[in-house]
């Protein structure tokens, strides 16, 4: 019994959509077997030399993603690979088809028509609320309208044609039904694979904030107030690390006398390891953050703000809408000082945001969409 799992965030730059995507190619082996998940990698950044990956296609630029939209295509995918996408459906050899992503709706349909696979689509949140937040703000240039007329093309012909839709939490069903008219029944929350090294011996005399995000809009946004509202008002021993792809590009904007901008790193373990406190000052944004179930996964208490809290269980009592929330929760958290590491996070991710609680979401939606034989060992 053979996967087929497509994406077009395996090979891509760092982001956290990339980690629940190797979560999920994970949580595939371990379901079916590590030598039958085929792989096809699109816009892909790197190589790899993973045995498993039977097409890998570049980065889509500015041109190829017009030119893939007007065409009909999602604006991600080129000609070869839906050709080698269909090819594969009708070879014979795949019980399923796993798409790690809402926007290749018109493809589901292709599929739909010359295979009788079940099709899974997984929805890294739902693209038209990013794009009205996007709209909101004053984000979308001409050219980037219409790639977000084609996402919501095709996430409508997902909805549509997939045998079963994967849905963060109950915001983003909300949000399917308010867009597409229909609600999904199944659903699943980000999950990382497991990969923390924890060291419960670290110890700093500075009290550690840890902000761990990339360059992107909502990141900045939030960390720049948090830098003007709230570490001005906070005890003189408390210290804030910026860790992030490309972050260190705002280090110049950045850097206070208790901020210090970290920027891109191989390995978090470090950071995390020293860290008392992760803050999510985030006001924006749809899905769920990843960086708050990898906080919890390396057993860090997580103060966060409801967009960044949003569908995790277990953390209201971490939670930070307004300056005066944070700079209260941090001060007396630097008071009292507890141990950096939290058996009670970490626990938390053990039992909602693991591998082994994402394996029982999958083998019932795979079960439903009529994928037989699978063993639940």
């Amino acid at each position: 019994m053979k996967v087929l799992f497509v994406s077009d965030f395996i090979l891509a730059e760092e982001q956290g959509a990339k980690k629940s995507t190797i979560a999920h190619y994970e949580s595939l082996k371990d379901i079916f077997g590590k030598h039958n998940v085929d792989v096809i990698a699109l816009n892909s950044t790197y190589h790899s030399d993973d045995a498993n990956i039977v097409c890998r296609e570049e980065k889509q630029g500015r041109i190829d993603k017009l030119k893939n939209i007007l065409v009909g295509r999602p604006f991600l995918l080129n000609r070869s690979a839906e050709r080698k996408i269909l090819e594969l459906c009708t070879s014979g050899i795949y019980s399923l088809i796993f798409i790690d992503h809402s926007i290749y709706g018109t493809t589901v349909k292709k599929i739909k028509k010359v295979a009788n696979i079940p099709v899974i689509c997984y929805f890294h949140g739902i693209m038209q609320y990013q794009n009205d937040q996007l709209k909101a703000e004053n984000k979308i240039s001409h050219r980037y309208g219409l790639i977000c007329k084609s996402m919501k093309e095709n996430e409508g012909e997902t909805v549509k044609y997939a045998d079963k839709c994967l849905i963060l939490n109950e915001r983003d069903n909300r949000n399917l039904e308010k867009y597409y008219g229909v609600k999904s029944k199944y659903l699943f929350p980000v999950y990382y694979t497991d990969t923390a090294n924890i060291d419960k011996n670290v110890r700093t005399d500075e009290f550690t904030l840890l902000f761990v995000g990339g360059y992107f809009w909502p990141n900045i946004q939030g960390i720049t107030w948090f830098i003007d509202n709230v570490m001005p008002k906070v005890k003189s021993q408390i210290m804030l690390y910026i860790v992030g792809h490309r972050m260190e590009e705002l280090r110049e904007d950045l850097t206070r006398n208790n901020v210090t901008v970290v920027g891109s790193v191989e390995n978090l373990d470090e950071w995390y390891n020293k860290a008392d406190l992760v803050v999510g000052p985030i006001f924006k944004g749809e899905g769920m953050k990843t960086k708050t179930c990898e906080a919890l996964m390396c057993g860090k208490r997580y103060l966060g703000t409801d967009e960044a809290l949003e569908g995790y269980e277990g953390l209201n009592d971490y939670r930070c809408n307004s300056a005066n929330e944070f700079i209260q929760r941090i001060n007396k958290f630097c008071e009292s000082r507890p141990p950096k590491f939290s058996g009670e996070m970490r626990k938390l991710y053990e039992d909602k945001y693991s591998p082994q609680m994402a394996k029982k979401l999958l083998l019932k939606a795979f079960s439903d969409a009529g994928v037989q034989n699978i063993s639940e060992e």
